[in-house]
C-alpha cells in the first residue's frame, strides 16, 4: 500500500444523516411534497448536480446555483459547528501516516465546506490534496474523477486503497482497478449486499481494519 483516497462524509464525517433528508427539508420548506423515489435520484449526484436535477424535475425559475446556495446555507453551520469524526479515525489517518502512506481526500462535497470542518477538527495536514467535484467538474459516479486522483497521486491503482460508503463510488472506483475497504455507513443499509460484493474489505468501524490487511 503506497496511497489512500478517502471519502469525507459518511466515511470520515458522521455526516451523511443530514444529506439524507437535506433535499426534503429544502423542497418542504418552499412547500412542494418530494416524491417518494427522490433519494435514490439525488444518490449517486452531488449537491450541485442535484440542483440541477430538481431545477428541472420541479420547473424552478432560480437557477441551480441559486438553489446550490440556498442548500448549502443550510449545511454549513453542521460543517462548522457539529460534525465530528467516525471512531477511529484519526488512529487510522495516524498509523498510514507513519507507514509513509500517501493520502488525499476525494468527496461530492463543496470545497468550503470541507475546509470548515477540517480545520475545526484539525485533520486537514494528513492530505496531501482535496479533490471534490466541484473543483473537477466530476461526480464521483464517473470513474474519471477517480483516474484524476490517481494521476494526481502518482502511484499505480494496484498500490491504492479507497475508503468509502456508497455503492455507486466503490463502482467507479473499482472501474479503475482500486482496491476497496468499504464501511458501513446507516443510510447505505439498502445497498449493503452489493457493497459486500464489489468492496475487497467490509467493515463496521476501523478498528476492526488492521493495516496488514492493506499491505
Amino acid at each position: 500500500m503506497k496511497a489512500a483516497i478517502f471519502d469525507m462524509d459518511g466515511t470520515l464525517l458522521d455526516s451523511m444523516w443530514i444529506w439524507e433528508k437535506l433535499a426534503y427539508n429544502y423542497l418542504e420548506s418552499i412547500d412542494i411534497v418530494p416524491p417518494n423515489d427522490l433519494r435514490e435520484k439525488l444518490k449517486p449526484l452531488s449537491l450541485l448536480e442535484g440542483c440541477y436535477y430538481m431545477k428541472d424535475k420541479f420547473k424552478f425559475q432560480m437557477s441551480a446555483e441559486q438553489i446550490n446556495h440556498e442548500m448549502e446555507k443550510l449545511l454549513e453551520i453542521y460543517y462548522a459547528e457539529k460534525f465530528e469524526l467516525r471512531p477511529y479515525v484519526i488512529e487510522l489517518l495516524d498509523k498510514l501516516k507513519d507507514n509513509k502512506v500517501k493520502m488525499c481526500l476525494a468527496t461530492a462535497t463543496a470545497d468550503h465546506l470541507v475546509s470548515k470542518a477540517f480545520k475545526r477538527i484539525g485533520i486537514e495536514d494528513y492530505f496531501e490534496f482535496i479533490q471534490t467535484s466541484n473543483n473537477t467538474g466530476i461526480g464521483k459516479q464517473d470513474p474519471e474523477f477517480f483516474r484524476i486522483t490517481i494521476t494526481k497521486l502518482n502511484v499505480e491503482p494496484k498500490d491504492i486503497w479507497v475508503f468509502e460508503d456508497a455503492l455507486h463510488c466503490i463502482k467507479s472506483a473499482k472501474k479503475c482497478g482500486l482496491k476497496v475497504v468499504a464501511i458501513k455507513e446507516d443510510t447505505a443499509l439498502d445497498d449493503l449486499e452489493e457493497i459486500k460484493k464489489y468492496a475487497d474489505i467490509f467493515i463496521n468501524e476501523f478498528n476492526e481494519l488492521k493495516f496488514e490487511d492493506l499491505i
